[in-house]
Parts: C-alpha cells; structure tokens; sequence
C-alpha cells in the first residue's frame, strides 16, 4: 500500500480532528460544518482552532494547531485562501498527516488562484501531508458518525462509495440514495483536485473493504491515461458508476469556473469508459439505480430478458425501452408457453412480455415466476409490481382510500401482499440469474415505512420506481458481465 494511500486512512478513520476556522456563527462556514461534525456523534477528539473564541459548542478552542496538546489526524480547513500556506505549514510541525480543505478561491478563480493552490499544496507535499479540495464541501464516513461536511445530512451507513467534483452534487447522490433506501461507505467531496485527485481516490475506493460500488461525478479530469488505468484496475473488482458533465460548450465553460476543470472530449470518454468496464450513467436518479443494482443482483449471462406485468401498457412501454438499450425481448418456446398455460386464463395470448390479463383466480407471480426464471432461453426477468396495496393510500393527505387497512378485507390484502413480497424476495437469491422487480411507491416506501417494499430494501435488493430504471439497470448488469467476461474475470 502506497505512501499516499496510507495518509488518507486519516481521512476517513481518524482518531483525532483539529478543525481550522470552527466558528461559533452558524451563517458561516465553519459554524456550520462544525455543529455538523459535532452533533453527527463522532467519537474522536475534536479540536477546534480559533483565536478569537475560548469555547466552541463546549469544545476548549486553541488559537493554532502546534498549540494542540495531543496528536492530530486529521485537519478541516474553513479559513480564507490567503491564510491556508501557513496554516498547512502549522500542521505540517504538528505532524498531521491529512487535510480537507473546504475553503474556495483557489484555482477556479484563474492564475492566482492557482499560484495560492500551488503554494498550500506544495507545504503539504514537502510534509508529507495529503489534502482534499480545496473548493469542496467536505466528507462523509456514515458508519464512524463523521459528518464534516456542509448539509445537516447524515446519510445511513451503506456499501457505495461517493466521490464528487461538486459539493452539492456529493450530498445529492447520498440523499437520493436514502430515497430508494440504500446509504453510503464514504462520500467525498474532492473539489479542484489540487492534491488528491481521481486516480488517488479510485485506487483507495478499490482497497477499501466497506466499498463493494462506486459512484463518481466528475466535470473534468487532466490525465486521462492514468485515470482509466486506474478506473479500469477498480472495475475489475467492483462495479463503477460515472456521470460526465461537461458535454457541451455551455456545460465545459461551467465546468471551468466551478472546479477549474477542462471537459475532455465526450465522445472519446464515452468510449474510454466502455473499453474500462464502467458504466455511464446520464442523469442522477439512474446514476443512484445503476448502483443500487449492483449491491445484489447477479449479473445475466446475456441480454435474453423476460417480462411479466399485470398491466399491459406497462409491458409494451418497458419492452419498446428494453429494445431501445439493446436487450433482447426472446420469444418463448413451446415447452415454456405450454408451463404458463396451464397458470393463466383461457383468453391468454402467448407472448413476451408475459400479460396475466387480469386473471384473477388463475396463476400469479409466485407460480409464473419459477417457470420464466428456469426457462433456459431468459437470462433474466423483469416483473412489474409489488406495493399495489399502497397504491389505494392517498399519497399527499395521508388518508387511506375506503377499505384498505380499516377492516378485516383491509388487512387480509395487506397480509397478502406481504406475503406475496416475502416469496418474491426469496426468488431474488434463488437463481443465478437476476429477477428485477418494480413498484410505483418505490420512492415513498422509506418514508412511508412500506413494509412489503421495505424486506427487499433492508436486504439490499433495490426495487426500481419506473420502467425506465428497471430496463437501464437490466442492461447495465448486462454491460458489467460483458465486460468481465471480455477481460478473462467471468467465464
């Protein structure tokens, strides 16, 4: 393990924190992520540095780092630029081994931007010393209850990794997260990248036992060759979600003034990422899906894809979107088509995607599940919906629509569906192939404490909320097989 590797541990495990530019003003900086590194319950020691205030939220204060009697792991910076030479240098004689400046007015400001953020970085290099940033909104380890960072969010402990060259955009992929129920390994905002930069954050999330996904939004990068060598090495092992700003001309002028980034040709990075394994993602709700998926899903051994709905518009819309990815809507064999027959209505008209035709009496998920899993010619199903009972549930007022849950007839379609939820979420670990499963309250279940959405959530098994979401993680898993099967990882 690498010299510059080890020095970030500090960030993430630290045992002791000096914070530079703690400030009691909760309209500052460093009020703000103050109160939130506090009150997130990490447990280490907490020094805050500020000459001017003798207590900070019943922390002792000390006018400068050298002045801290103990050790110190980890240094948060919230000072202004000018002053950041020198106050690395303070940490540098204390022996502090790690920084994350959150401080703006750096290299996205033009030249001397950039001669300041030469300056801080080259005292920290000489010291041995690795920073975050500058120009970020600082980080998030869930699992340590280490909250230095801007939002008064604190996301639950999970197993995706988040780094982002844009603060907002690092706390916005963590609550959407939250939305469909999955937290979060770490979450970094990395800034202009002045000091660590993608490949130094890549090569630790590959290390890093708490991180089985990764997901990155990135504007620009400067060494495109050594990014995707290490980008690749990553996806090798773990699976790699990627948002690209910075397409067009509107978008590279932006990127510049934010992080002082250069966006690099999209169609040449589009291609990069596909020849390195990692899946590219165009919005962030999908970013946020794709990963999702990739907690528990076993991948498909090809794009062969089944789907059984029990509304029919929403089979032909999600099969025109699967063709539109690339996937493979099979035609059924006789042997299969004869095995659903015997579950389904007369009226059945054999086809894929599977339309139980308002059957009611007649077979089901349970029973037609197994026969589309088992078929040899599907390399994986699709089945649209669970959750139908809080459908009837009135999702502004709160009030629940006649009958549901207020009565004996109530509660047993609640138990059913339960039940029904219960046998699907076993079906999702019983074949090596993946069954992906959707529901329109996906979104609400975490809020709403849906309790036959919520056994596939607190498993780690996503459900998708739309149609698009379940074909575009259909055909990532897809890609991600591909691309191991290519490399020699998968047979």
């Amino acid at each position: 393990m690498s010299d510059r590797i080890n020095a970030m541990e500090n960030i993430f495990t630290p045992k002791s924190i000096a914070f530079v530019g703690a400030s009691k003003n909760i309209g500052k900086w460093g009020g703000i992520v103050f109160t939130n590194l506090v009150r997130g319950g990490y447990e280490g020691s907490i020094y805050p540095v500020n000459p001017k205030a003798e207590t900070i939220l019943d922390h002792k204060t000390y006018k400068s780092v050298s002045d801290i009697p103990g050790d110190v792991d980890l240094a948060i910076f919230t000072i202004p630029a000018a002053a950041m030479p020198d106050a690395i240098s303070d940490c540098v004689a204390k022996g502090v081994k790690a920084g994350v400046v959150i401080t703006a007015g750096f290299g996205e400001l033009g030249e001397e931007g950039r001669k300041l953020q030469n300056e801080m970085v080259s005292r920290a290099t000489a010291g041995g010393m690795v920073l975050v940033g500058p120009n970020g909104q600082g980080i998030a380890v869930p699992r340590s209850k280490l909250f230095p960072w801007l939002p008064s969010f604190m996301p639950e402990p999970g197993e995706i990794g988040i780094a982002s060259q844009s603060g907002s955009l690092s706390t916005g992929m963590s609550r959407r997260l939250a939305e469909v129920g999955f937290g979060s390994s770490k979450v970094i905002s990395v800034g202009n990248c002045a000091d660590l930069s993608w490949p130094d954050y890549i090569d630790y999330f590959r290390r890093d036992s708490e991180t089985n996904v990764v997901m990155l939004y990135i504007e620009g990068i400067n060494d495109g060759r050594e990014f995707f060598r290490a980008a690749k090495k990553l996806a090798l092992e773990k699976p790699v979600v990627i948002i690209k700003s910075g397409k067009t001309s509107a978008g590279a002028k932006a990127a510049a003034t934010h992080t002082g980034s250069i966006a690099n040709s999209d169609a040449v990075f589009d291609a990069a990422c596909r020849q390195a394994g990692i899946v590219r993602a165009e919005r962030l709700e999908q970013a946020v899906v794709l990963a999702a998926a990739f907690i528990k899903t076993p991948l498909p051994r090809g794009r062969r894809l089944c789907i059984l709905t029990e509304a029919g518009g929403e089979g032909v819309m999600t099969a025109d979107a699967a063709e539109q990815k690339g996937l493979d809507l099979i035609e059924l064999s006789d042997s299969t088509i004869d095995k659903l027959k015997a579950h389904l209505p007369p009226w059945w008209a054999p086809n894929n995607p599977v339309d139980t035709v308002a059957g009611l009496g007649y077979g089901g998920p349970k029973e037609l599940i197994p026969i589309l899993m088992e078929s040899p010619e599907t390399d994986g199903v699709i089945y649209h919906d669970i959750g139908w009972i809080y459908t009837m549930t009135d999702p502004v007022k709160k009030k629940h629509c006649p009958g549901v849950e207020k009565d004996s007839i109530g509660n047993a379609w609640a138990e059913h569906e339960i039940e029904t939820s219960k046998i699907l979420l076993d079906y999702t670990n019983r074949w090596d192939k993946p069954l992906l499963i959707t529901s329109t309250v996906a979104k609400l279940a975490v809020r709403r404490n849906y309790e036959a959405v919520l056994m596939f959530l607190e498993k780690g098994v996503m459900v998708y909320p739309t149609l698009e979401d379940v074909v575009d993680a259909f055909a990532a898993l897809a890609q991600r097989y591909e691309f191991l099967k290519r490399e020699g990882v998968i047979e």
